[in-house]
């Protein structure tokens, strides 16, 4: 708990309900005024607290100039030293070095234990404010001890829950999580599973070859998922996590390689090795619910998410028909996919049911393991640059001409220009400004942020995987067959087959579509000088992704006129997003940047008060936010 000195008196910033009921009770009936950590409230004080010390600095400067100045040397010299100081010492990683990245929201708090201890907030040991820098951690006895981390890895070690909601808090760990090396290495074997899925659907571009391909695309997306959620909710860093990491890469491994005959032949061994990596995730989560036991609840919970689907995987082996498979199996992917979420809303909103129902769930699921926001967001970045990668990769071909300018090398670029687009609008147009991230804005937006990166990423392979027949084709001017070399003058088609204008069009407006989604789901920090507002410019995508799903039926258009068409209206798109985030008074050719004040938009509920002993205070826990994290 600090303190600000005002004009008007002493405001008290506290960071948690406990602290402001402890406040209370020390202070009695004297009349205090107290702010939550992070509120409007309290921002609004540090601005009227700086005011008053420039107030002070200017009447000392005025009054002891030579000493003033003195004073003001020194301590610019001893700021220097500090930066330097925390350069090149290990130091963990504070909790707000991503809030202007993702947003604030003052329901966050930091523990360096697990979530094993009777209070929630993690036992161990608690690092002091000023000891941060020198690497220095405070024990409860008081006395300071230097950090040390084992070189020994163990062969199974107690985990740790790295992040966890508990009360409507969200608990973090405040050392760093890093992209594990694994999980990169789980990004390049996805290459191959994203190639073999295009390749396949290319073969039979009609509505079943489409089926199909969402059928063998969305389990190994949930493989992946199952990796990112194992290493990001628990920290252990041991060889059991690590092996445990191996058999899911194994059974990737197994899947993939049965994803090209699945439907004539393999599908059995193609959910067999999806399952084994489903049921052995079920198994480590039973094991933490043994050594985790305030999340054993939420642990059991998800394995009953998992054996339901399983059964209906199973089934679909041994029935017989078309028709009944598929049914079958989208069941089981709708349960794969969702479960989760249905249970969390359930918990979340169970008051619509009963209030005594709601208690009870809170009661049940009062430790709930998070996710958290860095590297969801980073691992969702790397599997989104693997599509926009393979879309380049697919559009490559071999030249055997001495001299091979012509219409397939225009495809090619024009399709580099299009994909180059594309991961320019997602990862710095709406990656970028980011006044509160969907997922730390709310459960909703959260939800929608994580379930839309699947069809846009669907989307946009099936789109590349066409793409790669569209650019080989000789069915425009100047693309001489010959010209290729043998591989792919046998995959060159004189004609484009309808599925496959479908693909690529269709594809490409799904992409789109969802990508615009996921842009709305942030808060965009507010420009006033803005020339276009952001409903605008999402808007006008909409509109092109429209145009794109009308293209397929323009069949008068050849490879190159359809590849150039799309790709203009992608760079116009570009360009109309560019356009209208720039400031109005700001020219595009240099110069002095614009003078602006972003509207301030409040990223928190107030949370503030005014204690006096005559006044009724109700619960603090009611008064913070509904945000989700």
């Amino acid at each position: 708990m600090k303190t600000l000195q005002l004009d008007d008196g002493v405001v008290h910033i506290v960071r948690s309900p406990e602290e402001a009921e402890e406040l209370k009770r020390t202070k009695g009936g004297e009349h205090f005024t107290w702010h939550f950590h992070g509120s409007p409230e309290h921002v609004e004080s540090l601005k009227k607290a700086h005011e008053a010390h420039t107030t002070r600095a200017q009447a000392l400067r005025e009054k002891n100039p030579d000493i003033h100045s003195e004073m003001d040397q020194i301590r610019r010299d001893m700021d220097d030293v500090a930066r330097e100081l925390d350069k090149i010492t290990a130091s963990p990683v504070d909790l707000e070095a991503n809030f202007n990245r993702f947003g604030y929201d003052v329901r966050i708090r930091t523990h360096d234990g697990d979530a094993t201890s009777e209070d929630g907030k993690g036992g161990g040991e608690e690092i002091a404010e000023g000891a941060i820098s020198q690497g220095i951690t405070i024990k409860k006895n008081g006395k300071p001890s230097k950090q040390r981390r084992s070189t020994t890895m163990k062969i199974w070690k107690t985990p740790v829950l790295r992040q966890y909601f508990h009360n409507g808090v969200l608990y973090r760990s405040r050392s760093a999580e890093e992209v594990a090396s694994c999980e990169l290495f789980v990004d390049l074997l996805y290459v191959g599973i994203i190639a073999f899925n295009g390749d396949k659907a290319t073969e039979d571009p009609t509505g079943s070859g489409f089926l199909r391909f969402c059928v063998t695309f969305i389990p190994s997306w949930k493989i992946w998922s199952d990796v990112a959620v194992l290493v990001s909710q628990f920290e252990s860093d041991d060889i059991f996590q690590r092996c445990s990491i191996l058999f899911i890469l194994a059974c990737l491994v197994g899947y993939t390689c049965n994803i090209m005959e699945a439907f004539h032949g393999t599908y059995a061994q193609l959910i067999s090795f999806y399952l084994a990596a489903r049921l052995y995730l079920a198994a480590v989560q039973t094991l933490m619910a043994v050594v985790i036991p305030k999340v054993r609840n939420i642990m059991l919970l998800n394995v009953v998410t998992i054996l339901i689907p399983a059964a209906l995987w199973i089934g679909s082996i041994f029935v017989e028909g078309e028709g009944r498979k598929q049914g079958l199996i989208w069941v089981a992917i709708a349960w794969d996919l969702f479960s989760n979420l249905i249970f969390v809303f359930l918990i979340r909103y169970s008051t619509i049911i009963s209030q005594e129902f709601h208690q009870k769930m809170l009661k049940l699921f009062s430790y709930f393991p998070a996710v958290n926001i860095e590297h969801k967001t980073e691992r969702t970045g790397a599997f989104v640059s693997l599509v926009f990668g393979y879309s380049v990769v697919s559009l490559l071909y071999q030249n055997s001409a001495s001299f091979g300018m012509n219409a397939f090398f225009g495809k090619a670029i024009l399709s580099l220009i299009q994909a180059y687009c594309f991961n320019w609008i997602y990862f710095d147009v709406d990656g970028s400004f980011h006044h509160v991230h969907a997922i730390r804005r709310h459960a909703l937006s959260s939800s929608i942020w994580i379930n839309a990166h699947l069809p846009f990423i669907m989307g946009f392979t099936i789109s590349g995987a066409a793409l790669s027949r569209l650019v080989v084709a000789h069915d425009s001017p100047n693309t001489d067959p010959h010209k290729l070399t043998e591989t792919y003058e046998e995959r060159s088609e004189a004609e484009l087959m309808y599925g496959w204008r479908w693909f690529y069009c269709g594809g490409l407006a799904v992409a789109f579509i969802f990508m615009a989604l996921i842009s709305s789901t942030h808060i965009h920090t507010p420009l006033p000088t803005q020339r276009i507002a952001k409903r605008y410019r999402l808007a006008f995508r909409i509109a092109i992704a429209i145009a794109w799903i009308c293209l397929p039926i323009a069949t008068e258009l050849n490879s190159l006129e359809l590849i150039g068409t799309t790709t203009s209206m992608t760079v116009l798109a570009l360009a109309f997003d560019i356009y209208g985030m720039s400031c109005k008074e700001e020219s595009f050719w240099g110069g002095e940047e614009c003078k602006y004040e972003c509207a301030t938009l409040s990223r928190t509920s107030t949370m503030v008060g005014s204690d006096r002993g005559d006044e009724k205070q109700g619960d603090i826990i009611n008064h913070l936010p509904k945000s989700q994290f």
